[in-house]
């Protein structure tokens, strides 16, 4: 057998088989005990703001993408309001995932506003496919939404640009 296509029928099976996998960090944040749940004062549900980025191909759009998540990523601890957080992406890295739990909407439409968040959001776009984004309210005691529950609700109420 030719070892360059088996080179090529090894990496196709991979590319293929790896794409659709995802890995997720695992829920955390400022206003966020594991075991506890929302440490945040305050009473009444949390707003939950769900994101799912699909990248063009090409290792620089897609690195430029990932640079800008990392940025605004180092700087979530610190804003206000912020319950906590999750993000996932493929293993290609073609596809990247946000969650992310505000005490409210206020909380949520400051970091929108931040410097990092603006900067991301108009630096990373000529690495989008497409965009879908979804908010909901959710009760305290049943923070954090799995991912199972995010994708789904991501699918059914989101809402894409591209």
């Amino acid at each position: 057998m030719n070892r360059r296509w088996l080179h090529g029928l090894v990496t196709l099976v991979l590319g293929v088989g790896l794409g659709g996998c995802a890995f997720s960090t695992p829920f955390k944040g400022p206003g966020y005990a594991r075991g506890i749940g929302v440490t945040l004062p305050g009473e009444g549900p949390v707003v939950v703001a769900l994101s799912r980025a699909n990248l063009k191909p090409g290792s620089a759009g897609r690195a430029l993408f990932w640079e800008h998540t990392s940025r605004v990523n180092a700087t979530l601890d610190s804003q206000s309001g912020l319950v906590g957080y999750s993000l996932r992406r493929t293993l290609d890295g073609a596809t990247g995932w946000t969650m992310t739990v505000w005490r409210d909407e206020e909380a949520l439409r400051a970091f929108m506003r931040s410097e990092v968040h603006r900067t991301a959001i108009t630096s990373a776009t000529v690495s989008l496919n497409t965009a879908t984004f979804a908010r909901f309210t959710r009760p305290r005691a049943s923070v954090p939404p799995t991912w199972d529950d995010a994708l789904v609700i991501l699918e059914r109420d989101g809402y894409s640009y591209r």
